[in-house]
């Protein structure tokens, strides 16, 4: 897991445009020093590594819990991305130590490979590991021998060439190392999409990045950043050094559900415009600028380095989220200048001031990304719309989301201060920021990473209500440095949502335990891509597969239909509920049609205990409903029609002598009576149920539960 949070810094630094390493004096060798003693155990062909003074500082990503000893992570690449783990086990000896052991065992119980390590029976005399022992740990045992063999030779990462510039760039005593060259393999190991363009880039600015951690603990990580870089026309960071640092604003102007945005502040025009040439010179791709330039001059009647300037541009930015269960994107301009003539060209309006409420045809697509790069070309930007000096362009559906009012109603700035991190994203004296939060969208982050990163954002954010990224350059005291923190944030209080937003609903593809009645074991009821359905043993091996036609609908469980002790599978498919009996039979008197479309379900219960089974079903058409076997709703049933979409199956809380239904929707949650109907709890504005509040049966038989307002209520049903 460690390594993947290697990985993931060294993805979020090849994202940023270079920095520009400063201009202390490098040695042109590694300093003796503690924090580094492990590293000539780390093979030259480390592709990153992360030096810690304290293996327990990252006790929840590695498999070696609260040691107190120094580690060193590396990633190497062999046919995948590999880390090898180096860890202080004391002065030399060949009897091996307690700790060692325990460290041994640890490693084992995770499934890698390892090996205690006498360094002074294995490292030439002058080896700064003569008079340590360690202990190495790997998935790979091909890695581990390579990592052995180099100690032998003492060749390791500290011959290369610049390495020790990059060890003496920051006096951390925790630090990571990335290779920069080497940065197609991580960027290719951890994304989906751009991985070529993104690592073409990183690998093109420097030799190596190099970042201390400044903190890791409960609440996130933090790192404090340069790349070495020298001060020539052909680094971006020229460009970015010569715009000079000013006040970001994008926060207020995107939505709490922002996927990931990139914004660099604009104080000089012409200052920006003329270091881009020479930058783009010095790539030659000066002359291929400069007819774009002229194309879009010829189709919009004016240059886009003379629009910007006419319309003194204060900050550029874009931006990803999702809308009706797509990816949208955006491009935003901060103007001081509301030329209306310009901004409105070819739309008549009387007042710019109510412009937010209407979609007009853009002018000028293409025009940001000609000037500011690649990273702000949209495939759709026919579309703006205007607000509070903004101009927002992008596809019919993004602009449309500011126009509606979803994409304000809630603002990222607004949602970062409800967390207590309103500067969280860097404010004023910036370069360059850049924000990523993943958990906004399962889809989107499933499209862009692999799931090494997802796994590792998936787990990292468990006991947190969001986990976002943030890169800042320039912001602090050393003003060629950029700021990287991955941060845990729990919401105080939240706002409540007007708009519906998460429609999606995600359907459980399975498999599904289900209790095998003949063996008494668990079994995994399953269907694979060409619709078969089949049942397995858990952790074992297949027991049966059968022809059929139809998607499950999430969800699967056993009855005792014939009340004899006999187990069968009961699902849903389409609109009707089928029940297979363990050796794959279809059983008598079903499929039974419930008349319209199940989305999810059956949820199965018994609720007397006399095996006469009832079934909760959502629909398609948002409405959930109750069932007996027979396809028969009971008498006293009233349905449930939540008001926004309904994401998952209700779930049965009994208070008292009493069941309810807690229904999950997509901006609250409702808690209906047994029979359905009108809901108990709907909450006005701040004080309605969070979607994801747990609902708490207290000893006193009221229902507590958490509010938008970052409030605890409690109420008697």
């Amino acid at each position: 897991m460690l390594a993947v949070m290697v990985g993931m810094i060294a993805v979020a630094v090849a994202f940023l445009y270079s920095g520009e390493s400063s201009d202390a004096a490098r040695s042109s060798k590694v300093a003796e020093e503690s924090r580094y003693m492990l590293l000539p155990a780390v093979p030259s062909d480390a592709v990153a590594l992360m030096c810690l003074s304290d293996a327990s500082k990252a006790q929840d990503l590695t498999p070696f819990g609260k040691f107190d000893c120094r580690m060193v992570v590396s990633l190497h690449f062999s046919g995948k991305l590999v880390p090898i783990y180096i860890l202080d086990a004391g002065r030399a000896s060949e009897q091996m130590p307690k700790s060692a052991e325990e460290y041994i065992a640890r490693a084992k119980e995770a499934g890698m490979v390892c090996e205690y390590l006498n360094c002074s029976a294995l490292a030439p005399r002058g080896s700064r590991l003569n008079s340590r022992s360690i202990v190495i740990a790997s998935p790979s045992e091909v890695i581990l021998r390579s990592a052995r063999r180099h100690i032998e030779k003492n060749v390791s990462i500290l011959d290369l060439q610049d390495f020790a510039e990059a060890a003496s760039a920051t006096s951390s005593s925790d630090v990571v190392f990335v290779c920069n060259e080497q940065s197609s393999r991580l960027v290719s190991a951890m994304l989906k999409e751009q991985a070529s363009s993104v690592s073409a880039f990183a690998s093109s600015f420097a030799k190596w990045t190099v970042a201390g951690i400044d903190s890791m603990n409960e609440s996130g990580i933090s790192l404090t950043a340069t790349t070495l870089v020298q001060n020539d026309a052909s680094a971006f960071a020229t460009v970015l050094a010569s715009n000079a640092y000013g006040t970001l604003r994008y926060p207020e102007i995107l939505p709490s559900y922002t996927f990931s945005a990139v914004s660099i502040p604009v104080t000089n025009m012409k200052s920006y415009t003329d270091n881009y040439m020479f930058f783009l010179d010095s790539k030659q791709k000066l002359q291929s600028f400069r007819t774009a330039q002229k194309s879009l001059e010829k189709s919009a009647g004016i240059s886009p380095e003379d629009l910007f300037q006419r319309l003194n541009v204060r900050e550029v930015a874009t931006a990803s989220f999702v809308a009706d269960s797509k990816m949208q994107r955006v491009n935003l301009i901060r103007v001081d200048n509301v030329d209306k003539d310009l901004i409105f060209k070819g739309n008549k309006v009387e007042d710019v001031r109510e412009a937010g409420s209407a979609i007009f045809s853009y002018a000028y697509p293409k025009f940001l990304s000609s000037v500011f790069g690649g990273i702000f070309s949209l495939s759709d930007e026919s579309c703006f719309t205007y607000r509070d000096g903004w101009i927002i362009s992008g596809s019919r559906a993004a602009v449309g989301e500011y126009v509606s009012g979803k994409a304000l109603e809630y603002s990222l700035k607004e949602y970062l201060s409800d967390a207590g991190k309103e500067g969280f994203i860097a404010g004023k004296q910036t370069a360059l920021s850049c924000y990523l939060c993943p958990g906004s969208s399962e889809t989107l982050a499933k499209s862009k990473f692999k799931p090494s990163l997802l796994d590792f954002f998936n787990t990292y954010e468990q006991d947190c209500d969001f986990c976002p990224l943030s890169l800042n350059y320039g912001a602090g005291k050393d003003k060629s440095a950029f700021r990287v923190e991955l941060r845990k944030m729990k919401l105080r209080k939240a706002k409540a949502p007007v708009y519906e937003r998460d429609t999606t609903v995600i359907v459980p593809k399975g498999p599904f335990r289900v209790k095998n009645s003949g063996t008494g074991k668990m079994n995994l009821f399953y269907q694979q891509d060409n619709l078969y359905l089949c049942l397995k043993e858990e952790g074992g091996k297949g027991l049966w597969g059968i022809p059929f036609d139809r998607k499950l609908c999430g969800a699967a469980g056993t009855i005792d239909y014939y009340a004899n002790g006999k187990l069968q599978i009961l699902f849903g498919a389409g609109s009707r509920i089928y029940l297979i009996d363990r050796l794959g039979r279809f059983v008598k008197g079903f499929p039974v049609d419930l008349g319209k479309d199940i989305l999810i379900g059956p949820g199965i219960y018994d609720f007397n205990g006399n095996r006469k089974y009832n079934i909760i079903v959502l629909h398609k058409d948002n409405t959930i409903e109750m069932y007996n076997l027979k396809g028969q709703k009971p008498s006293t049933w009233k349905g449930i029609r939540a008001p926004e979409t309904v994401k998952a199956l209700p779930e049965r809380i009994k208070a008292g002598n009493k069941s309810f239904w807690v229904v999950r929707t997509s901006i609250r949650t409702l808690i209906y009576p047994f029979e359905g109907g009108e809901p108990l709890t709907t909450g006005q504005e701040n004080k309605m149920l969070r979607p994801d509040t747990k609902v708490r049966v207290l000893d006193s038989g009221e229902i507590e539960f958490d509010c938008y307002d970052g409030k605890t209520r409690t109420i008697v049903l």
